[in-house]
C-alpha cells in the first residue's frame, strides 16, 4: 500500500478489500480459496552488451505487468538486435554495428520502464505512449539525414498502394527498403536482395524525398536525393560498390 502498510491477505482482510473496491458488498466474498501479495518487480540492466553476450527482453529489463509494455518492448528488441547479428554475420557488416543495438534500445527501455512503473502506481493513465507507436532513433547513431515530413529514425508510416497492397506489406522481411517518394533521383547501384526499390508519387506522410527504411521498420536515412546514401550503406553492411 501507499502508506507503507502490509496488505491484509487474510480472507476478512479480502472481503474488506473487495468492498471498498468494489461495488460488491463484503458478505458476497462467501470463500477465498487463495491470496497472497503481488509486489512487482522493476530493473534495468547497466548494459545490454558485454562482448559476445547479449541482453534482450525480460533479460535486460522487467516491467511491471500494467499495460503490456514489457511484451512490446521485448520484441523490439529481438527485431533490432536481430538485423544487426544478420548484416555482420552474413553481409560483413562492422562489427561495431552491433554497438548500436544497447545505443537505440536501453533508452527506450528506460522510458518504457518508467511509464510502467508510473501506471502501475496509478501516477499516470495509458494513452498514446504506452501503444509505443511514436517511438523512433533521431538521436541515434544510425540516423542520418532528413526529407519531407520525416526525420531519419522516425518510424515509416503506412500507406496504401496502386496494386492493393500497403507500404507495411512492401516493408516486411528482412530486407532494406529505399522509398524513392515524388523525386526522379538518381540511385547508386544496389543489391536487390538486400535493399528493394519502391518508387511512389508524392505522398502527405512522407512528403518527397529518398527514405532508406531499415529492416525493423524505422528511417535509417532520408535526403532530397541519393548523395550519401551509398556510404550510409557501407556502414550496415549492405555495400554498393561491390555489386556496381
Amino acid at each position: 500500500f501507499k502508506d507503507g502498510s502490509a496488505p491484509d491477505t487474510s480472507a476478512a482482510g479480502v472481503r474488506a478489500l473487495v468492498a471498498a473496491r468494489t461495488h460488491l458488498a463484503a458478505s458476497e466474498v462467501t470463500d477465498v480459496l487463495w491470496s497472497s501479495d503481488f509486489r512487482p518487480r522493476a530493473a534495468l540492466a547497466d548494459r545490454f552488451r558485454d562482448g559476445r553476450i547479449f541482453l534482450a527482453g525480460d533479460a535486460a529489463h522487467v516491467h511491471s505487468p500494467a499495460g503490456g509494455q514489457g511484451l512490446n518492448t521485448s520484441v523490439q528488441d529481438a527485431y533490432n538486435l536481430g538485423w544487426k547479428l544478420g548484416q555482420v554475420l552474413r553481409h560483413d557488416a562492422p562489427a561495431a554495428l552491433l554497438d548500436t543495438y544497447e545505443q537505440e534500445r536501453r533508452p527506450v527501455a528506460a522510458e518504457m520502464l518508467g511509464l510502467s512503473t508510473r501506471i502501475h502506481r496509478g501516477e499516470a493513465g495509458r494513452g498514446a505512449a504506452t501503444r509505443q507507436l511514436g517511438l523512433g532513433y533521431r538521436e541515434g547513431p544510425l540516423s542520418t539525414g532528413a526529407a519531407g515530413a520525416l526525420r531519419a529514425g522516425d518510424r515509416a508510416p503506412d500507406g496504401p498502394l496502386p496494386d492493393g497492397t500497403t507500404l507495411f506489406d512492401t516493408l516486411r522481411g528482412p530486407h532494406f527498403t529505399l522509398l524513392v517518394v515524388g523525386t526522379d533521383a538518381e540511385l547508386p547501384p544496389l543489391d536487390p536482395e538486400l535493399v528493394r526499390v519502391r518508387e511512389l508519387d508524392a505522398y502527405a506522410p512522407y512528403g518527397k524525398g529518398v527514405f532508406l527504411v531499415r529492416p525493423d521498420g524505422y528511417v535509417g536515412w532520408a535526403g532530397d536525393d541519393a548523395r550519401g546514401l551509398a556510404e550510409w550503406l557501407r556502414g550496415v553492411g549492405a555495400s554498393v560498390a561491390r555489386y556496381a
